[in-house]
């Protein structure tokens, strides 16, 4: 028989096989009007000699008599990222050691991402398409391409080295032109960072409509078995069918630059057939167990056979239960003439219509689950529908009850929760008089008032904020200076959003009274300010920076909230120093390069004239040079002067330019400290020790590892060194750490990667990884932390 070119069927069960009405009955409810497009009551056999359907591996098999319709979450947009592959790890986030695109993706419209709305909800999803080539002009760039529906737009080019094209593709692209209604108590500030904003549309080249038809298949094998069984079978039925129907099917990359010239094959030209169709195989949508799971998109451009506009255009059509025997019912039609209804025909009543189940041997047919709307239209509501049924099927009073179970349940667990973070808190705070909490808590933020404010160049200034109680925490905050790298949280309270920023170290007291004496304006603090629990913030005003842009509005007596402290690395385990300060060890040498924009970012840098001014993180700096003479240096870049940090200059900090290796260096900007000498045996060398299963000096351990290491308490029992004979050892490694904006890190050392919820340090690339492989033995010596 001939089958009717129809997109959407709304197919039902099939009841032939059932004889008798069953016990159990399915209740349906029909549309109050008819859909805008023709349907047919089950779907016809098919014409063609179709796969037959799988086996399915026992207790796998495929829900058949659950009703699919509303099923599925509403979302605003479907982002299919092109990885060019079939399969994918259970958490494609995961895929790659987390460096991928949906990794960056989410963290920032994820569940706890920066631009998350929960009224505007992202699926982010990996996809077989590949990506398009690199530009003509940039070969070497390393690109991944997305696709945007139903938005229907194409970006070829996302460059993998800058997180600003990702931000600029969700602030251009993925965010709500409008709010949803919730958001209007928000202040105006938060409201205008979720809304889309299309000046950073201009940001990403090359984005171009989709105008042909987009298949989308489940074959997610990696996370369940179904999928990657119906998955391939379902994109080679799809492949021979759809010619069938007069639609080319198009394969390989798209070619922006060629379809610019007119070289490409677009819109089925190589054929002769007017429309053309790519299918492709995605990660999760949800709904494994009616697989397979099949979404055609309709590009709103499609038209009928008698030219109007199709009824579905625009849209995305999702099949649960498709098998190969229902492919060819599904291709996008192009006979499909636009129905019209006579204006005096009224749309039909609603009426209810039980159906019994089908038995269990027989097969139901495919149904039409969701249709999603195009970009800015709401879904079709169901909720006349899901009300009935959930009245029909739950006894209210049971219900209640259990409801009532759980809350009382949830709220005995928050209090108790509640009630040991209090006590936790109590039990780390120094004071004697009342045992009131700590200053700085980890968990919750705490206000601390500010005390000065230093201006040390045009956008950069020192903030010094106490605790609103200086008697209370100051145990905490000596213990995480006494740990070394740390960092605490600010927060902006008008958008919710906070940044890391660590405290400068405190000076000798006898330094300071020095340098008032000499006129050099010392800092003000040292052991009074650590006795208050005082802090001081160097803060950079960056253009747009949320948190730097509030904090620079802020005044002496204002207040704000900080919460931590975040311990870092523990530099001394890493190093296999035994001293409380790092320095203090005399085997240690240190060296800062700080990168600077401006002159006036660094005042006093490299200047030793009598009177000269200096900044007070130079102020530090000549602190450190004072008290530990040869062992520690220190020198500027200016970008306006023209001096950057190269590879030169890394070749020389780390010896690798010809010099001994083995001293100890770090920097600001260029952060790369060490020690290559033992505490506990002066004849071991790195070279000799083993350290490819300690946590602190094995540099292939230190690619998934974040920014902290276990409590410096527990560092010798840690450490897993062993010495040629492979006795126990304690090791050291020169530490090459750098701290600056993503940038900065990438082009030096190489991105950090997202993987399980956390930011990863990743594989060391970039300058450093260049000298690396040049210089085996560099890799072997030196970590690479990236701040």
């Amino acid at each position: 028989m001939t089958i009717h070119r129809l997109l959407a069927r709304a197919c039902v069960q099939s009841t032939s096989a059932a004889t008798t009405r069953s016990p159990h009955v399915v209740k349906t409810f029909a549309t109050k009007a008819p859909p805008p497009f023709p349907t047919t009551p089950t779907c016809p056999a098919p014409t063609c000699p179709c796969a037959p359907s799988p086996e399915l591996p026992e207790g796998l098999e495929i829900d058949r008599s659950a009703s699919l319709n509303g099923l599925i979450s509403n979302y605003a947009q479907h982002v299919l990222v092109c990885t060019g592959k079939s399969d994918w790890p259970s958490r494609i986030e995961e895929d790659n050691a987390g460096d991928n695109l949906v990794a960056d993706l989410r963290e920032l419209v994820g569940p706890r991402g920066k631009y998350n709305d929960p009224f505007h909800n992202i699926s982010t999803l990996a996809s077989s398409f590949p990506s398009s080539p690199a530009p003509r002009q940039r070969p070497e760039l390393q690109t991944s391409s997305v696709y945007l529906l139903p938005q229907f737009k194409y970006v070829p080019y996302l460059p993998r080295v800058s997180f600003d094209s990702v931000e600029a593709l969700v602030r251009g692209y993925l965010q709500p032109e409008t709010l949803h209604p919730m958001h209007d108590g928000l202040s105006p500030i938060h409201r205008d960072r979720l809304l889309r904003k299309p000046a950073y549309q201009s940001l990403l080249w090359g984005v171009r409509d989709v105008r042909e038809v987009v298949v989308l298949i489940c074959g997610h094998g990696g996370r369940d078995r179904r999928c990657g069984i119906y998955g391939p079978l379902l994109r080679g039925e799809f492949e021979k069918r759809l010619p069938e129907q007069g639609v080319e099917v198009l394969k390989g990359p798209v070619d922006v630059e060629a379809e610019e010239e007119g070289q490409a094959v677009v819109e089925g030209q190589g054929s002769g057939r007017v429309h053309a169709a790519r299918v492709g195989l995605i990660s999760h949508i949800g709904g494994h167990k009616y697989a397979g799971n099949v979404i055609v998109y309709l590009p709103p451009t499609m038209k009928t056979e008698d030219g109007q506009t199709h009824p579905l255009a625009g849209h995305g059509i999702w099949y649960g239960r498709v098998e190969p025997a229902h492919v060819e019912g599904i291709p996008p039609p192009i006979r499909v003439a636009k129905p019209k209804l006579a204006p005096s025909t009224p749309p039909p009543k609603a009426e209810f219509r039980p159906q019994p189940q089908s038995h269990k041997d027989s097969r139901p047919e495919p149904l039409l689950s969701h249709v999603v709307p195009p970009q800015g239209s709401r879904p079709p509501s169901t909720l006349r529908e899901r009300l009935r049924r959930f009245r029909s099927r739950i006894n209210w009073r049971r219900e209640i009850l259990i409801t009532l179970a759980v809350l009382a349940v949830f709220i005995t667990t928050t209090k108790a929760i509640e009630s040991t973070n209090t006590n936790s808190n109590s039990s780390t705070s120094d004071n004697d008089d009342d045992n009131g909490p700590a200053c700085l808590n980890p968990t919750r933020f705490t206000p601390f008032t500010i005390t000065a404010r230093d201006q040390v160049s045009p956008t950069a200034f020192v903030l010094t904020v106490r605790p609103t109680d200086a008697r209370l925490g100051r145990a905490v905050v000596a213990r995480a200076r006494r740990h070394g790298l740390w960092a605490v949280e600010v927060k902006q309270p008008e958008c919710m959003v906070a940044r890391e920023y660590t405290p400068l170290p405190l000076l000798d007291p006898s330094f300071a009274a020095r340098s008032a004496s000499d006129g050099e304006g010392g800092v003000e603090g040292g052991k009074e300010g650590e006795e208050g629990g005082e802090l001081k913030l160097y803060v950079r005003r960056m253009p747009g920076g949320e948190v730097s842009g509030y904090l620079a509005r802020l005044r002496v007596g204002d207040e704000i909230e900080l919460r931590g402290p975040k311990l870092g690395f523990d530099l001394r385990a890493r190093l296999g120093v035994a001293a409380s300060a790092v320095l203090d060890d005399p085997r240690v040498e240190m060296e800062v390069i700080w990168a600077n924009r401006r002159r006036e970012d660094c005042l006093g840098c490299g200047e030793s004239k009598d009177g000269q001014q200096q900044g007070a993180v130079v102020t530090l700096l000549e602190e450190f040079r004072r008290r530990y003479g040869e062992r520690f240096r220190y020198s500027c870049t200016v970008d306006e002067e023209g001096s950057f940090i190269n590879a030169g200059m890394v070749a020389r900090v780390t010896g690798a330019s010809g010099r001994a290796a083995g001293l100890g260096r770090t920097a600001w900007g260029l952060w790369s400290t060490g020690s290559a000498t033992n505490t506990k045996a002066e004849a071991v060398s790195t070279a000799t020790v083993d350290s490819a299963a300690c946590t602190y000096h094995s540099a292939n351990r230190l690619v998934s590892s974040d920014d902290s290491d276990p409590l410096a308490g527990a560092s010798k029992r840690s450490c897993q060194c062993k010495d040629a004979d492979g006795n126990p050892v304690q090791g050291g490694k020169n530490l090459f750490m750098i701290s600056g904006p993503d940038g900065f890190i990438a082009h030096l050392a190489g991105v950090k990667i997202w993987h399980d919820g956390k930011q990863r340090q990743g594989p060391v690339m970039g300058v450093f990884g260049d000298l690396a492989r040049k210089n085996p033995s560099l890799g072997e010596e030196w970590l690479v932390l990236k701040m």
